[in-house]
């Protein structure tokens, strides 16, 4: 991973800082477990904004050449088991019931 290419001017603040280095962290522990091809750091993050919500990250994988072809994506929010992880948790379901309909959306704990 490239992460020293990602602009200084990303960390002007220690809030910023701080998202950086834990997002940098999960990101290398990914790296570890599923063949990372490419990465890209975009959204507010990238942005002016003084206090982004998050380090948002498209991961390519790699592919076989039997699956070259291959089309699906997973959206997945990483965030701390304590108070601040339960109200990322609520507030992406305010949003989806927003987005989609209160009937038409649901949250399911797998584990």
């Amino acid at each position: 991973m490239k992460f020293e290419s990602v602009p200084k001017r990303l960390f002007k603040t220690k809030y910023r800082k701080e998202l950086w280095v834990n997002a940098k962290r999960i990101v290398r522990q990914l790296d570890n477990v599923i063949p990372i091809e490419h990465a890209y750091v975009m959204g507010s993050f990238t942005t002016k904004k003084k206090r982004p919500g998050d380090v948002d990250f498209i991961v390519l994988l790699q592919t076989s050449e039997k699956n070259k072809k291959a089309k699906w994506c997973v959206d997945l929010v990483i965030a701390p088991d304590n108070a601040y992880g339960k109200y990322v948790l609520a507030d992406e379901d305010k949003w989806v019931r927003g987005r989609y309909g209160l009937k038409k959306s649901t949250i399911v704990r797998i584990k």
